[in-house]
């Protein structure tokens, strides 16, 4: 046999090399994504913000074992109180068009309607 490795032998190493390096990339980059766990498992966890359904609008931690939560569904929004040991649903309403918006009260809402009035 001989002793010396031909300048072939490593070159050939180096490409498998590389190749593995390129296969592990865009395994991650599926993964990441979400390719593989959506193909093969049919799960659609890995959906951009936009896509999705339900959104946890806002929690307060009420104690260490309570916390309140508000989460959006569709056009409806569910008030969760979320406890150790269970679950309750509070409150279920029609959702609000902008979460940083304050509703309005029937009050102030009156009182423009009628400084639009004598304004025209």
């Amino acid at each position: 046999m001989s002793e010396h490795v031909h300048w072939t032998q490593y070159l050939l190493a180096l490409v498998v090399l590389a190749g593995l390096l390129g296969l592990l990339g865009l395994f991650s980059l599926a993964v990441q994504r979400g390719w593989l766990m959506q193909n093969l498992t049919g799960l659609t966890a890995f959906r951009t913000t936009q896509d999705r359904r339900v959104k946890v609008t806002e929690t307060l931690v009420l104690d260490p074992r309570r916390r309140l939560v508000i989460v959006r569904l569709d056009d409806e929004e569910h008030v969760i109180l979320l406890g150790a040991e269970r679950e309750t649903v509070l409150k279920t309403g029609p959702a609000r068009l902008d979460p940083t918006i304050a509703p309005m009260d029937t009050a102030t809402a009156e009182t423009n309607a009628l400084e639009e009035g004598k304004a025209s």
